[in-house]
């Protein structure tokens, strides 16, 4: 069986006046692994990591550190207690000092040795140990981060908890941030939790996905099977470029305006409204005059494309690899993979 869990946070419930932020959440998380708390603004992250930072009291729950408790409500450790490494969106780094002595701020108690061999290891980490000497401000957004990370990681953490990252950082530096943030956390051997919107980071950096949605965990799983088998239409709204289409049961099947998905082994109901969520690769498209949807719009995406379709005022968007071959205005009929394709029921709710 797994190690028991080096952080784990127990029915964890906040509320700001009226307004309930989270409930019940249990999360664990295993020393050396990274999970990712992803969900949209206002669904809770941010305040659940800053009540394990100790940033926000308490109100309800409980948070266990290598199975002993660790605070509960009212008995919680003040925040310079806690040996928890934070990073902020916002790399609050000191402009006073050199990159290296911004590394080395929380390392006060060492040897001057020690000291010196800690901040190198850890600007190597970040691939910064030729900027040792330079002052934050003539440090790019995302070499600043790295400092941030360093820094958080230097005094050797029980916890690393990182909120957005590097969400200020220039899209193209993300991804190589991400591999070594990745890197660097993985090499410390800590637990962390690392909060984002951006389900593709998520993807990219987490051992372990946790999506929050209005306050409670809806899923907590691996990446590939959070991607697999979504947990609801929530989750699969995140890892999907499409969106979804409404469809209506008929006979074993779903019908939607832009044709019928046979769904197989599953118990439609006649009549009842449906989501359907058709993934990249869970469609076909050809020319056919008597097709039911237009192509309206052809973006070209290097390696792929995405063709944008419309069928009786919804829009449905379908990538594809390579060169696209449609023109606008082509009328298309439009064959589905039901195998690939995400069908929710959707009750009485309104399109």
């Amino acid at each position: 069986g797994l190690p028991a869990a080096a952080l784990s946070l127990e029915n964890i419930t906040h509320s700001y006046g009226a307004f309930s932020v989270l409930t019940d959440v249990n999360l664990a998380v295993h020393a050396g692994e990274i999970v990712c708390l992803l969900g949209a603004s206002g669904s809770g992250k941010s305040t659940l990591l800053r009540i394990v930072a100790g940033l926000e009291p308490l109100q309800r729950g409980t948070v266990r550190f290598d199975g002993a408790e660790f605070a509960s409500p009212g008995r919680e450790p003040p925040p310079e207690a806690r040996r928890f490494g934070l990073v902020f969106q916002d790399h609050v780094l000191f402009p006073h000092l050199s990159v290296a002595d911004n590394v080395a701020f929380g390392l006060r108690d060492r040897s001057p040795d020690e000291r010196r061999e800690r901040v190198l290891t850890q600007l190597q980490q970040v691939g910064l140990e030729a900027h040792a000497r330079r002052y934050p401000h003539t440090l790019s957004g995302g070499e600043q981060q790295r400092v941030a990370l360093a820094r958080a990681l230097a005094p050797e953490p029980a916890v690393m908890l990182l909120d957005e990252p590097f969400a200020s950082v220039d899209a193209t530096l993300r991804r190589r941030l991400r591999e070594d943030a990745r890197r660097a956390l993985r090499a410390s051997g800590v637990p962390s939790i690392v909060v984002t919107h951006d389900a593709e980071e998520a993807m990219e950096l987490a051992d372990r996905i946790a999506i929050i949605h209005a306050g409670t965990i809806v899923q907590d799983d691996s990446p590939a099977a959070v991607w697999r088998e979504p947990a609801d239409r929530f989750v699969a709204e995140l890892f999907s470029d499409t969106g979804a289409i409404a469809g209506r049961g008929a006979d074993g099947a779903v019908e939607t305006r832009f044709g019928r998905i046979e769904v197989a082994g599953a118990e439609l109901e006649e009549d009842a409204r449906y989501a359907v969520i058709a993934r990249a690769g869970s469609v076909r498209v050809a020319a056919h005059p008597a097709g039911d949807a237009r192509v309206v719009d052809v973006r070209f995406l290097g390696d792929r494309h995405v063709v944008t379709l419309e069928a009786g005022g919804e829009r449905l968007r379908v990538l594809g690899p390579g060169e696209p071959d449609l023109p606008v205005g082509a009328t298309v009929a439009v064959a589905f993979d039901s195998a690939r394709v995400l069908v929710y029921h959707q009750g009485g709710s309104a399109w």
